[in-house]
């Protein structure tokens, strides 16, 4: 319905909104893109009653029947505002009309101001977020400058969408009757400063809640005790390793591994352990002229002549010279024999299987590899070649917790760059996901840890390994400083002061949490075998790329499930958590592999220096 307001009263009632007359703009979207202003009852009535009345008015001439409506929903769109490309229904539930297949009477009117805006619609066959075949192609709309377009059936219930602007993929195939589209030569609304109002009332019956009895249900906790299993026969360690620097010296490794003592000594000696030599590429030298023999053997790794000038990123990439080629080669010949006699002995290599990798397969696939050859245990360690553990770290009872707490599939341990997630959640995403945020973190009874071993005054920061030079020594203590004043920290602060009748973090007990993330982590973490290896490298899902990251293709995916399903259920799905102890420490340190230098190499490269 075009020109429902006339220009002058749009251009008033803009103004006062913009002015923030009747109310405050408010950050919201799933990732804090859109501002918007709510309005209901009392408030709504006084102030744009008036506006719903011309929009009942000219929806009278078009035959459509409008009761009052529950709520308003001011929303401001921009160029960024826009770049989403995830398509939601107007409301995730059926009202109770469809749900009980009655008339339904449920609306929702849009009226546009100060710009036009599209809107890209699309239906799915089933009413499922996560649906990707369509009726019929995806279109676009058209919403006319003071205009009106009124939802209602199929299209208020059945069919998805989201404001956005026209791309080159996504060109207009559906405009409202009075108007062809986006004329030739005008700006497209991604490429100008246009920014476009709309004004959503409201008229959707809120679902029926469910059944006190069904919530009880779905949380409710086995009550039946299960036996203590030994960690050894639920937990595989996987530890992967590529080409680097300091090869063929097994130090990187060694001190890596020296550190599983910190989460205790079934971890360290008793469970299994799998290193994986992920493969390499040969580069050539500048004369084309290679150091190797002529004559191939059957064992050597494809040459390629592509060249990187920083040897760190060329060795990430999997290529090696052919000296660092034969270097790796004889770490492994090392691994092998620590491993072999290491074995029957009280060592971190007694129980550890070295698996090499004929062709480079990455980071992300080399562990799918190890995942589906060399695991038999329901969880796994993973742990990259220069992550270390820098104090004592509860292992046993984070995968105690997993074992009750089906929901958590991954436990990252933390790091310097995610210790205080919450504030870095807060900075990019809305007051309303942080609040929802803060009701999803878990405090289990199994984290809660007698015998003061962790918190600000525990042992395992008594024993935390003390930084090698007084400038990291500094630093440390700015992070300890930085993190009590961080909402990570007071959230958990007021929680001890709601629970302190209740008696928590008394008598030497310590409650650690569990912070749920939307960035999988793929620095030490615990998961669920069955979860990395049905879900996350399922080949239907393509969510981790050959030769990179698990993280780097899986953390956007986590984000646009979020945005799609909800924040909670959204992360459901991957049910990734942080572990904090609330210290202000970090539990793994990183030793750096690209650029990790033995003592020989320092030698070598002052001599060269000195001559």
């Amino acid at each position: 319905m075009p020109n429902v307001l006339s220009a002058e009263e749009a251009d008033k009632l803009s103004n006062a909104i913009d002015n923030q007359h009747f109310g405050e703009w408010c950050p919201e979207g799933f990732d804090r893109r859109n501002r918007v202003q709510r309005y209901s009852g009392k408030d709504m009535e006084e102030n744009f009653g008036w506006v719903f009345d011309k929009i009942v008015s000219a929806s009278d001439q078009a035959s459509v029947a409008l009761r009052r409506p529950l709520e308003l929903v001011i929303t401001e769109h921009t160029p960024s505002s826009c770049r989403s490309i995830v398509n939601t229904f107007e409301q995730r539930e059926l009202c109770p009309c469809q749900q009980q297949h009655q008339k339904c009477q449920c609306y929702v009117a849009q009226l546009t101001l100060v710009n036009n805006a599209i809107y890209s619609v699309e239906r799915p066959v089933g009413r499922d977020l996560e649906c990707w075949d369509l009726v019929e192609p995806a279109t676009t709309i058209l919403m006319e400058q003071n205009g009106v377009v009124i939802k209602t059936g199929e299209s208020l219930w059945d069919w998805r969408g989201r404001i956005s602007d026209i791309k080159d993929s996504n060109s207009c195939g559906e405009e409202s009757s009075s108007d062809k589209g986006w004329k030739k030569g005008q700006k497209k609304l991604a490429l100008s400063n246009k920014r476009s109002v709309t004004l959503s009332f409201r008229g959707i019956l809120p679902p029926e809640p469910s059944s006190l009895s069904k919530q009880m249900e779905s949380c409710k906790l086995s009550e039946e005790s299960k036996p203590q299993v030994p960690l050894a026969k639920l937990l595989t360690i996987i530890v992967t390793t590529s080409p680097i620097r300091s090869n063929p010296s097994t130090e990187l490794l060694e001190r890596t591994f020296d550190t599983f003592q910190f989460a205790g000594s079934e971890f360290a000696y008793e469970c299994p352990k799998v290193i994986v030599c992920d493969g390499c590429r040969v580069l050539e030298d500048d004369t084309g002229e290679n150091t190797d023999s002529d004559e191939k053997k059957d064992d050597d790794p494809p040459k390629i002549t592509r060249k990187y000038a920083n040897v760190k990123q060329t060795l990430r990439n999997g290529i090696a010279t052919v000296d660092q080629a034969k270097n790796y080669t004889e770490l492994k010949k090392r691994l092998h024999k620590l491993c072999a006699d290491s074995q029957g002995t009280q060592s971190t290599f007694s129980n550890t299987t070295v698996v090499e990798l004929e062709e480079r397969h990455g980071y992300g696939f080399a562990l799918r590899h190890a995942l589906y050859n060399c695991v038999e245990t329901p969880y796994v360690c993973v742990i990259q070649h220069d992550r270390t553990f820098m104090r004592p770290t509860p292992i046993q009872e984070v995968v105690s917790t997993m074992e009750s707490r089906e929901e958590i599939k991954y436990v990252g341990v933390s790091m310097k760059s995610n210790l205080n997630y919450y504030d870095i959640f807060s900075s990019k995403y809305s007051r309303r996901a942080c609040t929802e945020l803060k009701t999803m973190i878990i405090r289990p009874e199994q984290l809660n840890i007698s015998g003061n071993r962790y918190g600000p005054n525990g042992h395992s920061i008594a024993n935390m390994v003390e930084p090698p030079s007084e400038k990291r020594r500094k630093l440390r203590d700015i992070a300890r400083e930085t993190y009590k004043a961080s909402h990570q920290n007071i959230i958990y602060e007021e929680w001890v002061e709601s629970m302190s009748s209740s008696g928590a973090n008394q008598d030497g007990f310590h409650q650690l949490s569990l912070t749920p993330t939307l960035f999988w982590y793929d620095n030490t973490h615990i998961v669920r075998t069955e979860h990395y290896r049905d879900f996350i490298y399922n080949p239907v899902f393509k969510m981790v790329a050959r030769g990179g990251f698990v993280e780097d293709k899986l953390s956007p995916i986590i984000k646009r499930s979020c945005e799609r399903l909800g924040l909670k259920d959204g992360h459901a799905k991957f049910g990734c958590y942080l572990l904090d102890d609330h210290s202000g420490d970090v539990f793994t340190g990183h030793l750096d592999g690209g650029s990790y230098n033995t003592a020989g190499l320092h030698v070598k490269r002052n001599a060269s220096e000195r001559s």
